[in-house]
Order: structure tokens, then C-alpha cells, then sequence
């Protein structure tokens, strides 16, 4: 589990930047800002919300990160782990079982025996921008590629 965080935390710091030189040479590709069509800006505004989105899911990793950091470490002080330590956490101390981590959507999950699972750790706006900034950028790169193989020919060249 906490292998895939060591995978996952370095490619979430590369990728928002490769995206967004993908958003700013979409309008350069096409002869520069002047003369760049609606597929270019609709490439852009994809690959922009796309940067957008995998930078606010690599700002919660960390969190994840620390969490699962702080739950192996152990010692002193350990029971219940200190991330499972939110308001209220003297009423489940005991219940506390263990701990595991989503991806999607990202959450550290605190596992309790009698009163059910509670998640927290990564901030509240993490998930929903991902999420939201995700699908538009989905929708405007699907919308783009779609509408490229429309607008080819037969032969395989543009009209």
C-alpha cells in the first residue's frame, strides 16, 4: 500500500506540468494564438483543467502520505494511530482496528470494529475538484478527438 504512494507521489508532482505545457503549445502548434481554431483552444482549456486537476489530487497525497507515514511509525503514544486522532476520537479509541487508503477518491479510511469506517486526512476540496476538473477535461479532449476523425476523409486526409 504505501509502495504505490512512493509511485504515485513523484508522477503526481511530473504530470500537472506536463499537461500544462501541453496546454500552452496546443495554441502554438496550430501557428500561435491569432491563428489557432476551436480545436486548439478546447485542447487547451482539456489539457489546462487536466494539469488543474492532477496538481489538486498530488496536493492530497502527501496528506495520504503523512498519514500512513505516522500509522507505521509505531512507539510510544501509537494507540490509536495519530491520524485516527480527529474531534471524538476518545469515544472510538477502542474500536479502532486499522487503517487502509483509497485512490479514488483519495482518503485515508480509519477502520473501526462497532460503529463503522471514517475517512479523513485529505482536504474536503481535494476530491470534488479532481473529480469535476476531470471530467471537463475528459469531455473537452474526447470532444476534440471526436470531432478530428469527423473531419477527416475517406483517404485519411483532412477536408
Amino acid at each position: 500500500m504505501a509502495y504505490f504512494l512512493l509511485l504515485l507521489v513523484p508522477a503526481g508532482l511530473i504530470l500537472p506540468f506536463v499537461f500544462a505545457g501541453q496546454a500552452v503549445g496546443a495554441p502554438a502548434r496550430a501557428g500561435g494564438p491569432e491563428r489557432a481554431d476551436s480545436h486548439a483552444w478546447l485542447r487547451t482549456a482539456g489539457f489546462t483543467q487536466a494539469a488543474i486537476a492532477l496538481g489538486v489530487y498530488a496536493w492530497g497525497l502527501p496528506h495520504v502520505t503523512g498519514a500512513v507515514v505516522s500509522a507505521e511509525d509505531g512507539g510510544t503514544n501509537s494507540i490509536p494511530i495519530p491520524p485516527c486522532r480527529t474531534p471524538g476520537w476518545e469515544q472510538r479509541a477502542e474500536g479502532i482496528t486499522g487503517y487502509r487508503v483509497e485512490y479514488v477518491p483519495l482518503r485515508f479510511v480509519r477502520e473501526t470494529d462497532d460503529i463503522g469506517d471514517y475517512a479523513a486526512s485529505v482536504p474536503a476540496y481535494v476530491n470534488p475538484v479532481f473529480l469535476f476538473l476531470g471530467l471537463g477535461a475528459a469531455v473537452c479532449l474526447t470532444a476534440t478527438a471526436l470531432d478530428s476523425d469527423n473531419s477527416r476523409n475517406q483517404d485519411g486526409t483532412r477536408s
